[in-house]
């Protein structure tokens, strides 16, 4: 019996104790934390019963052995007035805990334990990215920066022993030229991954997790040794169960956990260099972190390169000779690509892939794709951002192949139209035209010396018109003079300069006699006319039109009715500060405030006068109502006080701006 009795005991303790919860948070009116406030709830009950008897047995009412001696109805009033003051004390507690740990700052149970893991990932990263950075001696070439000689060295090695992650984050960074010096990028483009093959457990796990199924059950053939292994996945042939041949893209079952970890860490060394570098601050590689991150995990994500490759299709139908790999978006998921299989050979395996087509045919491809290339860039907008031969295969009816849309570039109308105008005037030797056609596409500083960098752009231009080929030295150069100035480049811009650089050697391989920048300087100038021919910019002139009319429309009766107003002396400024609803709201909201506050204050001062002043009729020697009387102002006072302090730290501000 005596178990049962504290069960029972128990039970209504902790029903009473969340009862108290509920109205507490209530009361409080602003979102607090549930544990804590049970915790408190049951805190208070469990110290506020014999804290009550004792006040009560000084009070005169009764005792422990003798009971209630006073009559009942006072009993009631005065424990009320305690259980209000315990109730108010609760509320205090919990104001106190929100101040000094707000609620949302320490985690729960679950997301401790995903943060500790995490930690002891991190912990572990740190370890071993802390020996490589000190057995390879980087840390002394990173805080001279990128313009001291060791730096390119030092950070190839860094970045080579780090682990996948951070090789492909340097392969990335040797495609940006415009942040880094060329020996810089040099070094980084000879980074490259050695990866095993993954166990054909793992294989399958990856499989049956995406498709429900394993890979023999959902395709007719399957090959499980794959046809290329890199750091993030792997490529396998097989056959649909339609009878398609296809190559099947297979993410590596710890790729995700692997980069988010290093992705993190990435982030968290980015803004410690930025704090102890002032190169790290001049390159701004928080922000370089950030978008390295983004797009890594984006590469993660299988769906976007097949969205990727979709448009990249679309973007390349209008050319018979080149064709992309259609997706098989049925199959595709997140971790797993599906497409058609291209057969051929990749034109990295160099002259003799193509030795045995014609120099005819050799010169249409050539051609092809160097109008391909200029018309995604300029007019589409949607361009392959990594077209090296690797990633350009010759098929065995003598077609291009263009593979691996994991990265696209999308370049909008009017940066098309003034990078096309910037690099017609870069291959036309016209620095002013070119120097133009920057400042407007750019984000150039306020303070930049326009003429300064007129000339040094000029001096560049004219070196790279004796050039012969469209290298990466030669946009390096030019990036050297932005870079200088402070002239930031969107990613997407650099991406199309870093594709017409790896374009060019896929060029020279199909016709060693031609040249992308040849062939650029004899395209550009028609393709800059079809961008500005007059149905063109009609079309955008009509629209642009359209706009002016229906302010042109509505202009006559403004202008009349300030007109009138002026003419009869009625003409006023008005403003309307308190016309938006969210502004009265704001304004109603503040004004309540101060009408709580001022009747707490004045609850609790006249409590305060009541307690001091005593008197009135005498329920017990030692309590008088008007003892009672100022219980109940008191903590009508308090609480009210403690509402108004909840209500500064989780109040809105006044939303001041607004479009």
């Amino acid at each position: 019996m005596a178990v049962l009795g504290w069960v029972v005991s128990s039970i209504a303790l902790v029903l009473l104790a969340v009862g108290l919860a509920m109205v507490i948070r209530r009361v409080l009116g602003a979102r607090v934390g549930t544990l804590r406030t049970v915790l408190v709830s049951v805190t208070a009950l469990v110290v506020g019963v014999p804290v009550t008897s004792a006040l009560a047995e000084r009070a005169d009412l009764g005792s422990a052995e003798e009971g209630l001696t006073a009559p009942v109805a006072v009993g009631l009033v005065f424990f009320c007035v305690a259980a209000l003051w315990v109730f108010a004390a609760c509320l205090a507690v919990v104001l106190v805990l929100e101040v000094l740990v707000p609620t949302g700052s320490v985690p729960g149970p679950r997301r401790a334990g995903v943060a500790l893991r995490d930690a002891v990932r991190r912990g572990r990263r740190y370890v071993q990215l802390g020996t490589v950075t000190t057995t390879s001696g980087a840390l002394v070439a990173l805080r001279r920066g990128p313009g001291s000689g060791p730096f390119a060295p030092a950070l190839t090695t860094l970045l080579q022993r780090s682990g996948v992650t951070f090789v492909k984050v340097g392969q990335i960074l040797a495609t940006r030229e415009d942040l880094l010096p060329e020996e810089t990028t040099r070094a980084l483009a000879t980074l490259q991954s050695d990866a095993q093959p993954e166990s054909a457990q793992d294989l399958r796990a990856t499989v049956v997790a995406e498709l429900g199924a394993p890979p023999e059950t959902v395709f007719a053939t399957f090959e499980t040794t794959p046809l290329a292994a890199a750091s993030l996945a792997q490529v396998h042939a097989a056959t649909t169960a339609d009878g398609r041949d296809v190559v099947v893209k297979v993410q590596r079952h710890d790729a995700q956990r692997q980069v988010l970890v290093d992705v993190d860490i990435l982030g968290r060394l980015a803004r410690r260099a930025e704090r102890q570098w002032p190169w790290a601050r001049e390159m701004s590689v928080v922000g370089l972190a950030d978008g390295l991150g983004r797009s890594l995990r984006e590469e993660l994500d299988y769906r976007v390169e097949a969205a990727n490759t979709v448009a990249g299709g679309a973007a390349l139908s209008a050319w018979p000779d080149l064709v992309v790999p259609a997706v098989d978006t049925t199959l595709s998921t997140r971790r797993l690509l599906v497409m058609e299989r291209l057969v051929g050979r990749p034109l990295s395996g160099g002259a003799e892939v193509v030795a045995g087509l014609s120099e005819r045919r050799r010169e249409q491809l050539a051609d092809t794709l160097v109008a391909a290339l200029l018309d995604t860039i300029f007019v589409t907008g949607v361009f392959h951002a990594d077209l090296h031969p690797g990633n350009v295969l010759l098929t065995d009816d003598g077609r291009l192949g263009v593979l691996d849309f994991g990265a696209v570039g999308l370049l909008d109308s009017e940066t098309r139209h003034l990078l096309a105008l910037l690099l017609l005037g870069v291959l036309g030797d016209d620095a002013v035209t070119a120097t133009d056609a920057l400042v407007l596409a750019f984000d150039v500083p306020t303070d930049t010396d326009v003429l300064t960098l007129r000339r040094e752009l000029g001096r560049e231009i004219a070196a790279l018109q004796l050039r012969t080929a469209l290298d990466a030295e030669a946009f390096t150069r030019l990036f050297g003079v932005m870079r200088r100035h402070g002239i930031g480049v969107p990613g997407d811009v650099a991406g199309a300069f870093r594709t017409l650089t790896s374009a060019e050697r896929v060029v020279t391989l199909l016709d060693p006699g031609r040249s992308l920048l040849a062939s650029a300087r004899e395209q550009l100038p028609s393709l800059v006319r079809r961008l500005t021919s007059p149905r063109r910019v009609a079309s955008q002139a009509a629209g642009q039109a359209g706009v002016l009319a229906a302010v042109a429309r509505r202009l006559p009766g403004r202008v009349e009715h300030v007109s009138r107003a002026l003419g009869d002396g009625t003409f006023t400024v008005r403003t309307r500060t308190l016309g938006h609803p969210q502004d009265r709201t704001w304004l109603r909201d503040q004004l309540n405030g101060v009408f709580v506050a001022a009747f707490g204050v004045a609850a609790s001062v006249l409590a305060v006068v009541l307690v001091l002043v005593g008197g009135g009729p005498e329920l017990t020697p030692r309590l008088s109502l008007v003892d009672l009387l100022g219980g109940l102002l008191g903590f009508a006072g308090v609480t009210v006080a403690l509402r108004v302090a909840v209500g500064m730290f989780h109040g809105q501000e006044r939303p001041l701006d607004r479009d």
